[in-house]
């Protein structure tokens, strides 16, 4: 089903868009792989409302979703979602003064602080994420899905992440609360504050996780995940570079995996 349907589905299902039409608003269709998503504006209401690709839930537990999005919109870290179904259709208020964070705002010393205490905020939170994440598990899992030409040409670089796999056992740390998917575009600057959106893949998982995903998005550079390490570590925390390190190349690895695994979908 296209976009425009889904999107008129969308006003015939939600009881907030009862009695209106997709016409009575302003509508933009936002950047997104995994979902559509639409900003509808009018006079009174700034909204946006995200509906999942039907083959996306084949790999996201929509429970899980909404229960970690609720509890971390508790302490301040994700906006309110107005609401949801169990599907994963969710409508939330637009951050309409936010803007999406760029790898050009490392070059500001502050924001390494900024993004590493937010970080350190949710991890320590002592929350009960629903979900478990281990680097080792996913790799296998979408690894497993793709077609034997392309597991082939990942071959090397499946190895090469067993490898690291062997080593990180012994470094790795106890899990913790998780975003999982801390990309630029999912990390929203507001006023020297900074919200953290679409909790799709979040689980309890390594703190490491969420740095490296950070650091890969971002293509943080040594110095630069040195200075991350050191502003997340100020509270007290113990971390490796090394261990960072080999969680970039996994999570490269697992990346890359997706990748071809969604690029398939429809197979």
């Amino acid at each position: 089903m296209k976009a425009a349907q889904q999107l008129q589905k969308a006003f015939e299902t939600i009881p907030l868009l009862c009695g209106l039409q997709p016409s009575d608003f302003r509508i933009s269709e936002l950047r997104g792989y995994t979902n559509w998503n639409f900003r509808l504006q009018d006079k009174q209401r700034d909204w946006v409302l995200r509906i999942p690709r039907p083959e996306t839930n084949r790999f996201i537990n929509r429970e899980a979703e909404a229960h970690n999005q609720t509890l971390v919109g508790g302490i301040g870290l994700a906006p309110a979602c107005l609401w949801r179904d169990r599907d994963g259709m969710t409508m939330t208020t637009t951050l309409a003064a936010a803007r999406e964070l760029q790898a050009s705002d490392f070059g500001n010393e502050a924001i390494f602080d900024l993004v590493a205490g937010r970080l350190w905020q949710l991890h320590n939170s002592r929350l009960e994420f629903e979900g478990l994440l281990h680097i080792g598990v996913e790799i296998e899992r979408y690894y497993a899905l793709l077609p034997a030409t392309m597991q082939k040409s990942l071959a090397a670089d499946y190895q090469r992440g067993q490898r690291l796999l062997s080593n990180l056992e012994l470094q790795d740390s106890p899990v913790c609360p998780s975003h999982s998917d801390p990309v630029l575009e999912n990390l929203l600057l507001e006023k020297g504050g900074l919200w953290l959106i679409d909790w799709e893949y979040s689980a309890m998982a390594s703190p490491y996780w969420d740095l490296a995903t950070l650091a890969n998005a971002a293509a943080l550079n040594t110095q630069q995940c040195s200075r991350l390490l050191q502003s997340y570590c100020a509270a007290g925390a113990t971390l490796e570079e090394s261990t960072l390190h080999n969680y970039r190349q996994l999570l490269q690895l697992l990346s890359d995996c997706w990748m071809a695994v969604f690029a398939n979908r429809d197979q």
